[in-house]
């Protein structure tokens, strides 16, 4: 429950943040000089940045979890080695099915337990996504 209530905080200060710029923004517009439009385009370009990466990461967040609600660990799954538990999970995934979801989280968490945020990451987007198709 703490993790739901931080991410609607950090949501809000993002709101906050977005609706900042677009008063700053709509100030450069009122102002009406040529530079006054440039620099309403370049902070309307980083509004809507903003809204897309935060858009983004909220359906990562909301799909990972997903993901980890329905995922059950196989039996063979160790635990207490990270490594032997990585190249069990990437084997899992050349000799099993491509479009498995299942191993494909499994080796997100094989990731994250190495502290590879980025390979952890990216294998949890292709779970998320061959989960839905």
């Amino acid at each position: 429950m703490r993790e739901k209530i931080f991410v609607a905080a950090l949501v809000l200060i993002t709101a906050a943040y977005a609706w900042g710029l677009g008063w700053i923004a709509w100030g450069f517009v009122r102002a009406g000089s040529v530079l006054g439009y440039g620099l309403a385009l370049g902070i309307t370009i980083l509004l809507l940045l903003t809204i897309w990466v935060t858009w983004r990461e909220m359906l990562f967040g909301l799909g990972s979890g997903r993901l980890a609600r329905q995922y059950e660990p196989p039996a063979e799954a160790d635990g207490e080695d990270a490594r032997a538990e990585f190249e069990a999970a990437r084997t899992a995934i050349q000799d099993g099915p491509e479009h498995d979801w299942r191993a494909w989280f499994r080796l997100a968490l094989a990731y994250d337990a190495l502290r590879d945020r980025k390979g952890a990451r990216m294998a949890t987007r292709r779970a998320i996504i061959e989960h839905r198709g």
